[in-house]
């Protein structure tokens, strides 16, 4: 359930100070993006979602463990939502925190992948 995959990526955050977020592959299918501890390492983990219907977000950004990183829009923000970008029936609404920019952060898909790379 995408409920619990959020749960491992917050989680995961929680452990570390803080991580640089890049958006590398955006297309129909699938948005990838990746968080690294530096800019010259390795990614550490990978959030990938699956048949994005829109996305508003920069493609990098930096969370520094305020909060949960990422969560699922519910109820009245959700419906909000749903009548400004007329989201499309099936798709979960993912709103990302970013400590580098004022506002929120979301991508809109059918659900959502997650692999921690150590």
């Amino acid at each position: 359930m995408d409920v619990e995959k959020i749960k491992v990526i917050n989680d995961y955050l929680k452990e570390q100070l803080w991580m640089d977020f890049e958006i590398c592959n955006m297309n129909g299918g699938k948005i990838e993006m990746f968080g690294f501890l530096d800019e010259a390492g390795e990614e550490k983990i990978k959030i990938t979602f699956d048949r994005p219907y829109m996305v508003i977000s920069t493609f990098c950004f930096t969370y520094e463990g305020n909060g949960d990183f990422i969560s699922l829009v519910t109820g009245n923000d959700a419906v909000e939502l749903n009548k400004k970008y007329d989201v499309n029936r099936g798709n979960q609404i993912f709103k990302l925190s970013g400590t580098n920019i004022d506002s929120n952060m979301y991508i809109i898909a059918k659900t959502i992948e997650v692999q921690i790379m150590n």
